[in-house]
């Protein structure tokens, strides 16, 4: 398995409706994605009362189930228009060591920490930058427990069918 991420860092006045209303409208699309065991589209508010992020992203999480599935994904035309609208990201990707939890109904928060290994839900490892990852799934989002953390909420999770 796989683990993607890329982060889209907005400007700190950017409408972060805009955001939300586009993971509300286009979420379900992939639901079922060939080789998506799925996708936390997350995102973060530099204004939220209930989590911390110092700025204003889009920085969607992604597990694949292979290397073929996720790059059949970044040369389609939805993530080309994805980079048409904001610009090409920087991808960021690990394999998965273990079993990869997705998030349940109650989960709101992603609590994401790259340089070391947690106890977590997620746990995987960049050998090109020799980087761990620590993911968990959280109903708050003030549970932060070190400045390398960063919590993101979710806005949707699509999956594999089942």
């Amino acid at each position: 398995m796989i683990a993607m991420q890329y982060k889209i860092v907005l400007p700190s006045d950017y409408p972060m409706a805009l955001i939300e209303d586009r993971i509300e409208k286009n979420g379900h699309l992939l639901n079922g994605y060939p080789g998506l065991l799925f996708k936390a589209f997350l995102y973060s508010r530099k204004d939220a009362d209930n989590y911390a992020n110092p700025v204003n992203s889009y920085a969607p999480f992604y597990i694949w189930e292979d290397h073929l599935s996720m790059s059949t994904f970044l040369n389609s035309d939805g993530f080309k228009a994805l980079c048409d609208h904001f610009g090409q990201p920087n991808i960021e990707i690990w394999f998965v060591e273990g079993e990869a939890i997705k998030p349940n109904s109650d989960d709101c928060f992603a609590v994401i920490q790259k340089g070391s290994k947690l106890d977590s839900d997620i746990t995987a490892f960049n050998y090109t930058a020799w980087e761990p990852l620590s993911v968990n799934w959280a109903s708050e989002g003030n549970k932060v427990v070190c400045a390398e953390q960063e919590v993101y909420a979710i806005g949707y999770v699509a999956q594999k069918a089942s």
